[in-house]
Order: structure tokens, then C-alpha cells, then sequence
């Protein structure tokens, strides 16, 4: 038994990692993604997309230190990075910010031939639609720049969260 246990024990700490996948590395990587797709086909955005994040309050304390220990060259993507992890650093450090509710959308699954026990149960009002409508909206009419950072810095965030297929179905 102890042969199993030794066994087992490393398979079942480590054999789950990829579910944790879309995890803050995952979000940096979908920020650097948008800014490659952005540098590619639209790169006169980028300045605007900077000039909005830079109103984020985390950009004075926590995002510009970080991108000044880079080559010029490589900010703005960091600067994208950062902000499409940003809604999952709030949840420890900016409770008042966090919107937990925001990340995710439970549509029902209900694959044919399962049992009639099996209930599907509509997603709850608040999801990641009515995030990324909200934050859309905030973006294209507010006029409050740090709100406006922060808008943008939920979207970068919810994109790449919709893309998670544990994040669109219950």
C-alpha cells in the first residue's frame, strides 16, 4: 500500500495543474496576444489603449515600476500583461473593486440522453456578459479617466475569461 500511496500521491498534487491553466499567466498571455494582434494590424491603437490604462489607479503604484525595469521597446506589451491579470489581482488586494460574478456565465448543459433528474438551472443575472456589457459601455460614454482604466482593464480580463470553457457552462 505504501508503493501505491508513493505512487498516487505525486499523480494526484500534479495531474490537475493544467485545470488551473487559466491562471494568471494564461491572462497575461491572452494581454500579449491582444497587443501582438493590435501591433499587427492596428498599431496606431496602441497609444490610445495605453493613454486609457495609465488612467488605472494601479498604474502609478504597481504597473509602471514593473514596466520601467524594461527596454522601452517592451512596455506597452507588458503594460497590456498587467492589465489583463488585473481582475484577478483585485480579488485579494482591492476587495471593493472585485466583481466575482463578473467571470464567468453558468449556461446550462444538458447533453441529450441524460438523466431526467439532472435539472438545468439558468445563470444568475450578474455574469460575464453583463461585465463586459458594462465595461463596454463605461469605456465608449464615460468620462471619468480612472474609471475608464478600469473598464478596460476588466474587458481585457473578461475576453480572455470567456475563452475558458469552464468559465461558459455549468
Amino acid at each position: 500500500q505504501l508503493n501505491a500511496i508513493i505512487v498516487l500521491l505525486p499523480i494526484l498534487i500534479l495531474g490537475p495543474s493544467n485545470a488551473f491553466a487559466w491562471n494568471i499567466p494564461g491572462h497575461m498571455l491572452s494581454g500579449a496576444i491582444a497587443y501582438q494582434i493590435l501591433q499587427r494590424e492596428n498599431p496606431s491603437t496602441i497609444p490610445i489603449v495605453r493613454s486609457v490604462l495609465e488612467k488605472n489607479p494601479w498604474y502609478e503604484t504597481r504597473w509602471k515600476p514593473q514596466m520601467e525595469k524594461l527596454p522601452e521597446a517592451e512596455r506597452d506589451e507588458m503594460l497590456f500583461t498587467l492589465a489583463a491579470r488585473w481582475a484577478d489581482d483585485i480579488r485579494t488586494r482591492d476587495k471593493t473593486e472585485s466583481r466575482l460574478l463578473w467571470h464567468y456565465v453558468d449556461f446550462p448543459f444538458k447533453p441529450e440522453g441524460e438523466l431526467a433528474s439532472i435539472q438545468v438551472v439558468e445563470p444568475p443575472q450578474e455574469n460575464i456578459l453583463t461585465g463586459i456589457a458594462e465595461n463596454t459601455r463605461i469605456l465608449r460614454t464615460g468620462n471619468d479617466p480612472p474609471r475608464r482604466g478600469v473598464a478596460l482593464a476588466w474587458l481585457f480580463h473578461l475576453i480572455g475569461d470567456i475563452h475558458q470553457p469552464l468559465h461558459a457552462v455549468q
